[in-house]
């Protein structure tokens, strides 16, 4: 029974204590250090007492940059009463020295407007580089360290100090804690400044127990990863890391009124443990580091700023073509380096060919692997015979040069292309003996007198022949007159021919549909759209291209989708299906009669 009363007593005291009431709702504003140089950041703190699912709004301020650096959130219970809290982090830089102003930062709850105090302070001039230990601000709501106490320490060690702008260079971040200390990693290292990009970094650290040179240990964790530098010149490379440090604070609690061992086990010791949470910002040292720029020496005019070790492979289809057709050049480059800077090789001679804006994708890590670029070229002129070289540079350096990388021409032939005329044919001479040789005159055979001549207009053979000779030329004139009448206004012929013609590419897109054959319904389909659209507009319908239907319809025009679709099936080997092949001819049937 004893027993069952101090549960009783127990569930009691946690009912009283979820019964609390929330305090106010208040918002204050706090800038550490108060007082910072032109070159340092300091961290503005927004506190919000009475609730955590909110969002302030910073005020704009002239000459002041401001960065997220996270937030934390924390309730407890005094006296039955609970008391819940959110404070979010925001890094301040200047623009100039002097003084500087923010507003009152607002934040809303349950409909209504609640504003801190607005801040006054003061920016100093520069202080210049310093070396070791970066004077960095505290982290938000952070305790100040015990004098003589070191909580941990964060080093970076590229693998060369010296490298070229765009070069990818691996590098090791290791931080190093003491152990026994209750820490947590809120984020992962994030580089100082803006003279150097992060490419790559673990998502996780690797973590070992690490001997120190002078006797004892320490828990490291190492992050591995890849940066390039953006500016050249000198300049320190340095890492920045934010943790929790967890202080165990045990709670003291009255003896026990029932006299009972129950509440005296040490499991409410831990259950009544209070944690005090110290929010600590690690700070490398500075590593002084070089970045060389790139020799202006023997740049390649189509040099984008590729750096690394690559190589390169381009293929083209299809090799046999009709005039309009489009060719697909896929083009790989593979090696390692920065990719982000990789763009699509060039043609060495783009005379007589239409380009499109290429399609790419890249496949394995940052500063390894491979980029695909597809891209579709039309040639403009039928005399061309052959895909011109491409050209890809970049600079090696390891070598400390550029190089060009040159792939070879790749045959094609277009169908219905003019070919070179023929020689003339010289006649030959007749032999001599041939020439010499005359044709014997006619023998005169006298025949029977004839009693009666007709004369030859009274000759019905002869009138036959003027009354058929008549007839051609009564039709000659009307073809003659209809022809200059078509000359003066062809568009009626024109559209009758090109709706037959329609017709007929109708039936032959029908029968591709139903019998799935996909690479016939596309060239009848794209076929009716160039002979239609080439009829309407006066233009070649073999020289109608993706780009001039956009140029001419409508962005939103369902041919114009159409046609692109029709284009991405052919050379990215995408699959049409039946349903959308007789919707597609129903749409382009209607689309096209309504275009005059």
């Amino acid at each position: 029974m004893r027993l069952v009363r101090q549960l009783w007593l127990l569930a009691a005291l946690l009912c009283c204590t979820a019964s609390g009431r929330a305090e106010e709702i208040s918002v204050t504003a706090e800038l550490q250090p108060a007082t910072f140089a032109v070159d340092q950041e300091a961290v503005l703190v927004v506190t919000v007492n009475g609730a955590s699912e909110v969002q302030p709004e910073l005020p704009a301020a002239e000459g002041l940059h401001f960065r997220s650096l996270g937030q934390s959130q924390q309730t407890s219970w005094i006296n039955g009463q609970v008391s819940a809290s959110v404070a979010f982090s925001f890094g301040v830089r200047a623009e100039q020295p002097g003084q500087h102003r923010i507003g009152p930062v607002k934040v809303r709850v349950n409909g209504k407007d609640y504003a801190s105090q607005p801040l006054t302070f003061v920016v100093g001039p520069a202080l210049g580089g310093t070396s070791g230990r970066r004077s960095v601000p505290p982290a938000p709501n952070a305790q100040p360290e015990p004098a003589g106490e070191d909580i941990g320490n964060i080093t970076i060690e590229p693998q060369s100090s010296s490298f070229y702008v765009g070069q990818i260079v691996p590098f090791a971040i290791k931080a190093c804690f003491q152990p026994g200390r209750r820490i947590q990693v809120k984020n992962s290292p994030r580089f100082s400044g803006e003279h150097f990009l992060l490419h790559q970094l673990d998502n996780e650290p690797q973590q070992e127990e690490e001997r120190l040179p002078g006797g004892g240990s320490c828990i490291a964790l190492t992050w591995r990863g890849n940066f390039s530098a953006v500016k050249e010149g000198a300049a320190p490379l340095a890492v920045e890391l934010d943790i929790d440090l967890m202080v165990r604070e045990k709670t003291m609690r009255q003896a026990d009124p029932f006299g009972s061992p129950l509440l005296d086990d040490p499991f409410f010791d831990d259950f009544f443990a209070h944690y005090i949470r110290r929010e600590i910002r690690l700070a490398s040292p500075d590593k002084p580091v070089t970045a060389l720029p790139l020799p202006a020496k023997n740049r390649p005019a189509d040099f984008k700023g590729a750096v690394g070790l690559f190589s390169m492979a381009v293929a083209a289809s299809p090799a046999d073509l009709k005039p309009g057709d489009p060719i697909t050049l896929r083009m790989k480059i593979t090696g390692s380096g920065n990719f982000d800077r990789v763009q699509a090789p060039e043609l060495s001679e783009s005379a007589g060919w239409k380009l499109y804006p290429p399609a790419e994708q890249f496949s394995g890590q940052a500063e390894k692997g491979e980029k695909t670029f597809e891209q579709a070229a039309v040639p403009i002129s039928g005399k061309l015979n052959a895909v011109p070289s491409l050209r890809f540079s970049y600079f090696d350096p390891a070598a400390k040069d550029y190089v060009t990388l040159t792939s070879e021409p790749i045959p094609i032939r277009i169908q219905g292309a003019a070919a070179e005329p023929a020689p003339p044919v010289q006649q030959q001479p007749l032999p001599e003996t041939k020439r010499r040789q005359a044709a014997p005159p006619p023998a005169f055979v006298p025949g029977e007198s004839v009693l009666l001549l007709q004369p030859l207009h009274e000759q019905r053979r002869f009138q036959a022949v003027m009354a058929g000779a008549g007839c051609c030329l009564a039709a000659g004139l009307l073809l003659d007159l209809r022809r200059r009448r078509l000359e003066a206004n062809p568009g009626p012929a024109l559209r009758r021919q090109a709706e037959r013609r329609l017709a007929q590419d109708c039936r032959a897109m029908r029968t591709a549909a139903a019998a799935a054959d996909q690479e016939g319904f596309r060239q009848h389909c794209q076929e009716a759209v160039r002979r239609w659209i080439g009829t309407v507009w006066g233009m070649n319908a073999a020289a109608v291209t993706l780009a001039d239907l956009r140029e001419q319809l409508p962005a939103d025009s369902p041919l114009l989708a159409i046609f692109s679709r029709l284009e991405e099936s052919g050379y990215a080997g995408q699959v049409l299906a039946q349903e959308e092949m007789a919707a597609m001819l129903e749409t382009v049937r209607t689309e096209l009669v309504k275009l005059t």
